[in-house]
């Protein structure tokens, strides 16, 4: 059930003048009188200038994020979540996770964010807002539409709750949060947000005043292509630099990374100016890296499932050149060990400039479909049709492939009656987000029928699947 009520029109909850007042109006999760929770109560409560400055920190975002959650119709105490996580702090950053919602990196790009060297979309407070919903939703959906079991399962993992939830099932108990029992060590933060619906319901039980938060947006939301110097937008903009900085702390440099544009977020007062005159925005140039020496020396990392071979055909070398740069004894490698390439360019910087022509390839120990694709220059699964073979296939050493030419028309799908499910072969740089867009799917659906948490990483040549898996009759 909604926590939105029927008969409250929208035009009363815009008429309030605080926006505690409006979550106030809206809450429907109750709060039990448990010792964690009132140990948290009474921590919380005594702190009246954690929640003066609090306050501050959310004026800027608190509308945006109150206004979404009526509109996807979940429940407004979820507004509450970043307090604990992260004291409404958007430029918040932890031992991985970050943000005003505190993600970690791989379940923000699975959820369609942006992070990399010069920006991180987790410290965008609305966009991290959209995908943090989108993420609790799906949380929801998939433990038994029990909303303390999406926040519990966003705090400790899905895999977690999900198997607390099946546990029970199984058992024939009921699925609720309280009767899965997860101990408190996995969930810190639910007495914690718990405890702050109770104060923010009822503050002055607790002898607490909140400032109050204007109900009615603060900044809003543009755009700025890269790469441009943060200085000159805060004067377009007519904003100081701390300013525009306190907003948009997604932005790691003092520039803008090239390449894209990106959001930006803007006092309401000084959108209009930015975007009037963004056109004067001068395009930094952006200094490229001088290719490396040839005597410069590369290394590689070993990541779980790599081989000598495969290693090999990924920086265009042979596992004999690996084996005496790096004085093996054996080709038993460890995860996290690096190993000493031979000098040269990578792989990336030297790209074939000649067209392919048509070859047979005997394959190497270690090699997949994947690092031969990539060592030729050709997709995998153009390989794989081309070759007639089965998805997922293993192939032997001295195999033999055909690889064919540049200008070769590609090798169609064949269909049939009985087509099985449809099926995306994960690529290098792809990611669960990016891929839900390219084929206008849901990243929830994506999620639920591969059976993925948010944060699952994606290898290449893992297939999945783009639609329900079907029965076979």
């Amino acid at each position: 059930m909604s926590p939105l009520d029927p008969v409250l029109q929208h035009n009363e909850l815009e008429a309030m003048p605080d926006l505690w007042q409006r979550i106030r109006k809206q809450m429907h999760i109750p709060v039990p009188k448990r010792a964690d929770v009132q140990r948290e109560l009474a921590f919380y409560a005594s702190k009246q200038k954690f929640f003066n400055e609090v306050s501050v920190r959310a004026e800027p975002y608190l509308y945006f994020i109150v206004a979404e959650l009526e509109k996807r119709r979940m429940p407004l105490e979820l507004a509450l979540l970043p307090i604990v996580e992260s004291a409404y702090n958007a430029a918040a950053q932890g031992n991985g996770p970050a943000g005003l919602w505190q993600m970690v990196p791989q379940t923000a790009r699975n959820f369609g964010l942006t992070v990399q060297s010069g920006y991180d979309g987790r410290k965008d407070a609305f966009s991290s807002t959209l995908a943090v919903l989108d993420y609790l939703q799906h949380l929801h959906d998939n433990l038994g539409n029990d909303w303390l079991n999406a926040v519990a399962a966003y705090n400790t993992g899905e895999g977690r709750i999900m198997a607390a939830v099946a546990r029970n099932q199984a058992r024939g108990k009921p699925t609720d949060y309280w009767s899965l029992h997860i101990p408190a060590r996995f969930v810190q933060t639910m007495p914690k947000w718990l405890a702050m619906i109770q104060l923010i319901k009822t503050p002055e039980d607790y002898q607490l005043e909140l400032p109050v938060i204007a109900n009615k947006p603060a900044v809003g939301m543009t755009r700025i292509a890269g790469a441009v110097q943060l200085q000159q937008a805060a004067d377009l903009a007519g904003v100081s630099l701390g300013k525009l900085k306190s907003l948009n702390p997604s932005f790691r440099l003092a520039m803008t990374p090239q390449g894209k544009d990106f959001p930006l977020l803007l006092p309401l007062t000084a959108i209009e100016d930015f975007e009037r005159q963004q056109h004067l925005l001068k395009k930094v140039a952006v200094v490229q890296a001088a290719e490396p020496v040839k005597s410069a020396k590369r290394s590689y990392k070993v990541k779980s499932g790599d081989s000598l071979g495969s290693i090999a055909a990924k920086n265009q070398t042979s596992v004999k050149t690996l084996r005496q740069l790096n004085r093996l004894k054996s080709d038993q490698l460890k995860v996290g060990q690096s190993l000493q390439l031979p000098a040269g360019k990578s792989p990336e910087q030297s790209v074939a400039r000649t067209s392919r022509k048509a070859q047979t390839y005997q394959v190497k120990a270690g090699e997949s479909l994947w690092t031969i694709a990539q060592k030729l220059r050709i997709d995998s699964e153009e390989l794989r049709l081309f070759n007639q073979l089965k998805s997922g296939v293993h192939l032997q050493p001295g195999q033999s492939l055909k690889v064919p030419a540049s200008n070769a028309a590609p090798v169609k799908r064949k269909t049939a009656s009985n087509q099985q499910t449809p099926q995306h072969i994960v690529k290098k740089g792809d990611s669960l987000d990016r891929i839900a867009r390219k084929y206008k799917i849901k990243l929830t659906d994506l999620l639920q029928w591969n059976q993925l948490q948010a944060d699952s990483k994606l290898t290449p040549g893992q297939q999945l699947l783009l639609a329900p898996k079907r029965r076979q009759s």
